[in-house]
């Protein structure tokens, strides 16, 4: 496991940074890195890998533990979560936010994204013209075996974690995933957080899971122009509640909904 997690966007390619000046060559040029971070990998039941990336605060934690929020689409989405909650906790009662565990589970490939992050649809495919159409789906239900049996084990048995306060946060398909989470498998996460939840997905799957299997499972539904079908899945979940986004579209709510997302897995609970 490595201590710190270095930011991909922020490294320099071997042989390409360019010159210092003169005055600044006495310090070598390093990637940023993240303190207090661990990067390690997870194989599932298939013998598929999974890079797992956590982030956690300084000092003892509290008698209970931390809590936990799981990032999909780790690649793309854990540093920023892990800086956002960072921010927030350090801005104490100005934000309400206490100090919480942030684990990103990289995604991989399209194609086993695309598989991962779907219920099962008998019968149903990706029609054309919608994205992914022509890949396969319905894997979502192993997927959050191996969050149940291997992710979050291992997350509790390396940091002292509040295993009643874990928190799911997803985008797009990853959001229809947590929603399904929550839908039909509540004991998983405390809370779920969907951004530009693929409503359409399934013929409105999550809404027949909703109008089926009414449940109170801790909700945050955020989406952005045009997210009607959104805020009304929101209102056939009564734990939930719907975070419109205006002015963002599909491919910007999930870095405008982060700070909202952090708060609601993190916000002070004696608040």
């Amino acid at each position: 496991m490595s201590a710190r997690v270095v930011l991909p966007a922020l490294l320099l390619a071997a042989g390409a940074a360019p010159a210092l000046p003169a005055q600044e060559r006495a310090v070598s040029p390093a990637p940023y890195t993240l303190p207090n971070s661990a990067v390690f990998v997870i194989n599932s039941a298939a013998a598929e890998s999974y890079t797992i990336s956590v982030a956690w605060p300084d000092g003892a934690p509290p008698a209970a533990g931390w809590p936990v929020l799981y990032v999909l689409d780790g690649e793309d989405n854990f540093a920023i979560a892990a800086v956002t909650a960072r921010r927030l906790a350090h801005a104490g009662a100005r934000s309400g936010v206490e100090a919480g565990v942030v684990v990103g589970i990289d995604a991989g490939p399209l194609a086993r994204r695309v598989r991962d992050y779907t219920p099962a649809t008998p019968g149903w495919t990706i029609p054309a013209g919608r994205p992914a159409s022509g890949l396969a789906t319905g894997g979502g239900e192993a997927f959050l075996d191996l969050i149940a049996t291997r992710v979050q084990p291992a997350i509790r048995a390396r940091w002292r974690v509040d295993a009643t306060r874990d928190t799911l946060l997803g985008h797009s398909f990853g959001a229809v995933l947590a929603l399904h989470a929550a839908l039909t498998r509540p004991a998983l996460f405390d809370h779920v957080v969907a951004v530009s939840p693929s409503t359409w997905f399934g013929d409105d799957l999550l809404t027949r899971e909703a109008t089926a299997a009414p449940s109170r499972a801790a909700a945050l539904i955020a989406e952005g122009d045009g997210g009607d079908a959104a805020a009304a899945l929101a209102t056939r979940m009564a734990g939930a509640r719907f975070l419109a986004l205006p002015g963002q579209s599909h491919g910007t709510t999930m870095l405008a909904a982060m700070a909202p997302a952090v708060t609601f897995a993190f916000g002070n609970s004696a608040q």
